[in-house]
């Protein structure tokens, strides 16, 4: 009997079945597989929610030879492929209106229990715009957050690169296009260096080509993927704005970057800044939310103050909370103690003070806020 994962693959396949259409036909239909076994009298309702054209092309695609192609996808060498019942799929984005139903991957194996933020602007930047987006993604990519773009050229690569400029740092690349596609063609070494050191991700099947209704669909999981969105250059019609729309409906938070007034490239953004959204100048003014946001959701979830529940901890966190515990201790004596390289310690002191476990002095003194 094959496995339930490829009648998901095979369902998401049809041209003409979105997201959305996805979900409508699961409502009608207890899973994929019934919907690909449902003989012609028990179809009325997929009728109904696809219309003529998608529905001849759904009649047409059902068939075994349709699931031969999804078994190839699953062979493809290095694609993790998951599924919105997979226990990786990624918490957030299943929080949102339209989740993709698949996500193919390639790389390292996706991450989402780090924060993440997506940092996103004009495929056509000033230099300025290039530097701080460089620049603002290494500073959140060496603290331990996850920086989430979509690979196009000017702001997007800018924003990989700035994490994969510091070797703790892991990025998420979301394309318009099959994740074996390398698009724009000029980013073919910074798409080898995401492979190494991030993870590809894209809703389209491997051997999809760009296409432009690709895109506003990309850039809803770009913001679905992260706690918020920064955009640190844009014009008035830039496409970085779809995204900061798609953060908005989800719920996320907006930040952008103050920029010329006299610039084109800044027209974009300063309304944004007029509008409500948060100014940036720095990675700490993110993280200033992040602690926030993460240590309410740590009190939420245990159910009692952070004061009196002690948290949990994976290994490295339990390595700095154990080196703790016989009061403050300087960056310096945490490296000797835990005996981790210095990026990967502020990562995790990084995680640990967002989460609340911990508190940072000034001088780079830590101490232990959670009283176990």
């Amino acid at each position: 009997m094959p496995e339930e994962k490829l009648f998901w693959i095979w369902l998401n396949n049809i041209p003409g079945i979105g997201a959305r259409r996805f979900y409508k036909l699961m409502e009608c239909y207890k899973s994929p597989r019934q919907l690909f076994y449902a003989v012609e009298e028990e179809l009325g309702a997929a009728g109904v929610i696809l219309g003529d054209k998608t529905m001849n092309c759904f009649r047409e695609l059902k068939r075994d030879g349709e699931l031969e192609k999804a078994q190839r996808l699953m062979e493809y060498p290095g694609l993790q492929i998951l599924t919105l019942l997979s226990p990786s799929y990624p918490p957030l984005l299943k929080s949102i209106y339209d989740p993709p139903p698949v996500l193919y991957c390639l790389g390292s194996p996706l991450q989402s229990d780090h924060p993440a933020i997506a940092v996103v602007g004009s495929r056509r930047s000033s230099e300025y715009g290039r530097m701080a987006a460089r620049k603002i993604s290494c500073e959140l990519a060496g603290l331990g957050v996850t920086v989430v773009s979509g690979m196009a050229r000017g702001i997007d690569a800018m924003a990989h690169k700035g994490a994969l400029d510091t070797k703790s740092g892991y990025t998420i690349a979301v394309l318009g296009s099959g994740v074996d596609y390398i698009y724009p063609a000029e980013n073919a070494a910074l798409y080898r260096s995401i492979l190494r050191n991030g993870t590809i991700i894209s809703e389209f099947p491997p051997g999809t080509a760009p296409a432009p209704g690709n895109f506003p669909a990309r850039n809803r999981i770009v913001s679905g993927l992260s706690y918020g969105v920064l955009v640190v250059e844009a014009g008035l019609k830039s496409g970085a704005l779809i995204t900061v729309d798609c953060a908005l409906e989800q719920g996320r938070e907006v930040y952008a970057l103050p920029g010329n007034i006299s610039s084109p490239f800044s027209q974009g953004t300063n309304k944004l800044l007029k509008e409500g959204a948060k100014m940036v100048t720095s990675a700490e003014d993110i993280l200033e939310d992040l602690r926030t946001a993460y240590s309410f959701e740590t009190q939420a979830k245990s159910g009692s103050p952070p004061s009196t529940q002690a948290p949990v901890l994976d290994f490295f966190e339990s390595l700095v909370y154990n080196a703790l515990e016989d009061g403050e201790k300087g960056l310096e004596d945490l490296i000797q103690t835990t005996r981790m390289p210095p990026g990967q310690l502020n990562g995790v002191l990084t995680l640990m003070e967002i989460k609340g476990i911990i508190r940072q002095l000034p001088g780079k003194i830590f101490v232990k806020q959670w009283k176990a």
